[in-house]
């Protein structure tokens, strides 16, 4: 054995056990806090399992579909995004070993550590959200389309096919996978590819997968797609300091030796273009970063949209870092950016275990995240003690649909009325408020927008709830009883 394919390796052994000690971590600190926002929403997509939903395809609800059977928990729902997380960052190791095996034996593991200190990586391994499977199935996507594209053996292609309609069926990002096979074609010359009934019959299994998608919108009037593209675009003009802002939030949420070294790896990348692995990385990492970073001049752009970019863009990355690794401004913008990777995760890891952050009363940095387990369970109690009326039963009613995700999933299988005028998601599942419609008005105290009670002829506070931690309220909780739903802006 070489010296070179003993230190593969050991840089495989440390990748294995780095990817360990994070998931026992994952799985350490995941049952310490409530579902958030999405992870609610995307639970309740297993409840009600569809063809697709109105903000995403089906692959995060039918993911969850797998677990609920057999246990609800909290720590139940985040097993599944623990174990995507685990596999993403193995394929990610290998996907690096293949675009520069002649580089270091530690590329690879470079790598997964780069990838791994950003912050959002953490959080999207806890969380069931679409970008969890499509960074497993992009990456697969991504391996086995170079493999097809350079060897055109019929199994890569569908495997190509395969993973590339998986990642389709997670999340519509996706399409900038078919963008980059495209580029890729184009710049690696395999115009030979085009003949090839493999790539073909790639092509098609990757649409059999998305037909779902597809005819749940047919037989919806497109709402998806329409809400996706109105959703990136709601800026009216594009803005220098909307892009900034999403620049920034890029920055802190991958770290700076992702983010900095990552765009100073794509840019050189430019003059290398000759080598294969890096011109791959260039084809499959710049159409999302760039459809991303323009757009996030629109519409702030949230920093784990970006995710499949920087995972691809992550072994480019740490071949340029590691051929700078003598020079000493190197090492220690490197060592920088670890510190603050790491403390940055010790904190929010250390507060889902045991929450210890100073707050003022009903002004916790995380109250969002709290609470909203009880807050559906009395809203459910005070509904069922309302008079029962069977052509006008009692509701439970939320002012947008951030409330309605963790209220409706705690309070399953209660009905749960969003209140604002957009047609989402719940009007789907719970229809849409009707005129005279009554029930219970749930509001925490940190809601900034007009009261809810606005869309009704009568509404009296029953009982206020504070979630208390470290023995102040963390958030208060109000209920109300609401009479004469008209849907007006008047009182």
């Amino acid at each position: 054995m070489t010296t070179f394919t003993r230190q593969v390796e050991r840089s495989r052994q440390a990748t294995w056990g780095l990817i360990a000690a994070v998931t026992l971590l994952h799985l350490l600190v995941s049952p310490g806090i409530g579902l958030s926002v999405d992870e609610a929403h995307y639970a309740l997509y297993g409840l009600h399992l569809d063809w697709s939903y109105f903000d995403h395809p089906p692959m995060v609800g039918w993911l969850q579909a797998l677990i609920l059977p057999f246990a609800q928990s909290d720590f139940a729902l985040r097993l599944i995004p623990i174990a995507l997380s685990a596999a993403a960052s193995v394929v990610l190791y290998q996907l690096a070993r293949e675009l520069f095996p002649e580089q270091s034996p530690w590329l690879g593991f470079v790598a997964v550590v780069l990838f791994q200190g950003g912050i959002i990586i953490q959080l999207l391994a806890l969380a069931m959200v679409p970008d969890g499977p499509l960074l497993l199935f992009g990456l697969l996507a991504i391996r086995y389309l170079r493999r097809a594209l350079n060897q055109n053996r019929l199994p890569d292609w569908l495997l190509s096919g395969l993973f590339l309609g998986l990642a389709g069926l997670s999340k519509y990002t996706a399409i900038s996978l078919a963008a980059g096979a495209l580029l890729a074609l184009i710049t690696n010359r395999r115009w030979q590819r085009l003949l090839s009934p493999g790539l073909w019959l790639a092509v098609g299994i990757g649409f059999l997968l998305i037909l779902p998608v597809l005819w749940w919108n047919h037989t919806h009037d497109w709402i998806s797609f329409n809400y996706q593209l109105q959703h990136g675009t709601k800026g009216s003009h594009w803005s220098a300091e909307r892009f900034l802002l999403s620049q920034v939030g890029q920055l802190l949420a991958y770290a700076p030796a992702l983010y900095l070294f990552g765009w100073a790896a794509l840019l050189q990348g430019f003059r290398e273009s000759r080598h294969p692995g890096v011109r791959d990385s260039l084809c499959f990492a710049l159409p999302v970063l760039l459809l991303f970073g323009w757009n996030g001049g629109f519409y702030t752009t949230l920093p784990h949209w970006t995710a499949l970019g920087w995972a691809i863009a992550a072994p480019l990355t740490a071949r340029w870092v590691i051929h700078r690794w003598q020079q000493r401004p190197m090492r220690i913008m490197v060592w920088t950016s670890a510190i603050y990777s790491g403390l940055l995760i010790l904190v929010v890891y250390s507060q889902l275990l045991i929450p210890w952050m100073p707050f003022q009363t009903d002004n916790h940095p995380l109250r969002d995240l709290y609470g909203w387990e009880q807050a559906a369970r009395q809203a459910e109690r005070l509904r069922q003690e309302l008079p029962d009326s069977l052509d006008n039963p009692a509701q439970i009613f939320v002012e947008n649909w951030t409330y309605a995700s963790r209220i409706a999933w705690y309070a399953r299988p209660a009905p749960v009325q969003v209140l604002d005028q957009r047609f989402d998601q719940f009007d789907l599942w719970f229809g849409s408020p009707r005129k005279g419609t009554r029930g219970i008005l749930v509001t925490p105290s940190y809601y900034q927008g007009k009261s809810g009670a606005r869309y009704f002829a009568d509404c009296t506070e029953r009982e206020s709830l504070p979630i208390l931690l470290n023995g102040r309220p963390a958030v208060t909780f109000r209920f109300f009883d609401c009479e004469g739903y008209h849907g007006s802006e008047q009182n």
